[in-house]
């Protein structure tokens, strides 16, 4: 292997470590990591990290300022393991303030055009003010991702800077292979079903059998970028035409909450985030308010006791009372077990109603991939939810959904038409196509 610069057909038979070890002998600190810290990147930056022994090399990111804080963890994970400064990149500071002014913090749910230019503002501009002051680049994409990634060369030169692309013929056998064989760092994300991981609102899990990245942008149809690596413009940006925002009229919906409750597994998150997607592509105002993650913040520290469970719930409906009250949708998805406080919650919220997700604790033990259900069984796991603590069904709610008899799309029919009786939703048929 030489050092000199190698034509592109050549660099697409080299493997991943030759092709890093070739790149930093070329071009040095001129090359640098991106780096989101997935899985493949994770890869990326130990064969780098091999390859240039005790020398530097570089590594960054692009912090959108709608990152997961798990991903705040693995840039400080990376920092400690391998030595590396992250160089993070930020968007615009007047870009950002004047997109969000005119379209809502949360514009990437309105259209797909909104939602490219988010992406344009927050992660393709700063990106390319990056590059400009490189020579070559490494990502972590793979021909196995997407079909808009099937044809992704190893090498290729985009006005000048050198892109690769070390890992585009492995598979993701390979990237688990490499991470388990060298203990890497795992991204926690991956452990909650994530396969695709980007910024908090628009990336999820993905339920068994989904593409790895249909948790992406997952409101939206057909092959879904942002935009970074596959705009034909070498400039990285693409051409947004930005529609006006459609008004939030009141007219559309009141302000009301939707309360998901069930037992883990049993298709909360699932139906939360369709009915949510659904309301949003009609232009309504929704927040979306998932258990996971109001743990990791709103209950940060708190524990798993009845008092501490009772207090999550709490302050929860504290969160949906003042959206309610402001005309807003708040969905909930959270196992809230306790029936008392569950009808504490709905006692100070006027439009309140309340969705119970039903399932077998066999078909759950079934569906659950972690093996949870199972341990619990065992008693293995103490102050599980339905097995080793209880679980208080709601005695009257709005609508209970039998997840293992009806399809997910039968069930969000189902919630939709009870939100029309009830007169909380009143959306323009003729307008608006299911």
């Amino acid at each position: 292997m030489t050092t000199e610069i190698q034509p592109f057909t050549e660099l697409e038979h080299y493997s991943a470590p030759d092709l890093l070890s070739w790149v930093l002998q070329a071009y040095g600190e001129s090359f640098a990591i991106a780096s989101s810290f997935q899985k493949e990147d994770m890869v990326i930056v130990d064969l780098a990290a091999r390859a240039a022994g005790h020398a530097k090399f570089r590594v960054f990111t692009l912090d959108t300022g709608r990152l997961h804080e798990e991903t705040y963890q693995m840039m400080e994970e990376v920092r400690r393991r391998y030595g590396v400064v992250v160089e993070t990149v930020f968007p615009d500071r007047e870009e950002v303030e004047k997109m969000v002014a005119e379209h809502g913090p949360n514009l990437f749910f309105i259209s797909p055009d909104l939602r490219h230019a988010c992406c344009d503002t927050r992660k393709t501009r700063p990106l390319g003010r990056k590059l400009r002051q490189l020579r070559a680049w490494a990502t972590g994409l793979r021909r196995e991702q997407s079909a808009t990634r099937a044809h992704v060369p190893k090498a290729e030169e985009v006005e000048g800077i050198l892109k690769l692309s070390p890992l585009a013929d492995w598979t993701a056998a390979q990237v688990e292979n490499y991470t388990r064989e060298h203990n890497l760092p795992v991204h926690p994300l991956y452990a909650r079903g994530y396969a695709s991981i980007g910024c908090a609102p628009c990336s999820r899990a993905i339920q068994p059998g989904e593409p790895e990245r249909a948790g992406r942008w997952w409101w939206e149809q057909g092959n879904k970028e942002c935009g970074i690596h596959f705009n034909a413009d070498g400039s990285v940006r693409r051409d947004v035409k930005i529609q006006p925002a459609p008004l939030r009229s009141r007219n559309m919906h009141k302000g009301f909450t939707l309360w998901f409750t069930g037992l883990s597994g049993a298709g909360k998150s699932t139906l939360s985030q369709a009915i949510a997607a659904r309301l949003r592509d009609r232009g309504a105002e929704v927040e979306l308010l998932d258990g996971d993650m109001i743990r990791t913040r709103l209950s940060k520290g708190l524990g798993f006791s009845k008092e501490d469970r009772d207090e999550n719930i709490r302050r929860i409906g504290f969160v949906c009372e003042l959206l309610s009250n402001h005309g807003v949708i708040a969905i909930v998805a959270a196992i809230s077990p306790y029936r008392a406080i569950r009808d504490e919650v709905r006692a100070r919220i006027a439009n309140f109603v309340e969705v119970y997700v039903e399932c077998p604790i066999d078909v759950l033990a079934r569906r659950d991939v972690k093996g949870l259900y199972k341990k619990a069984l065992a008693g293995e796991i103490a102050n599980f939810t339905g097995i080793s603590d209880p679980y208080e069904p709601p005695l009257a709610p709005a609508i209970t959904i039998h997840s293992s008899q009806e399809t997910p799309e039968q069930s969000v029919e189902r919630i939709w038409a009870t939100l029309e009786n009830s007169g909380l939703i009143f959306f323009d048929r003729s307008t608006f196509a299911h």
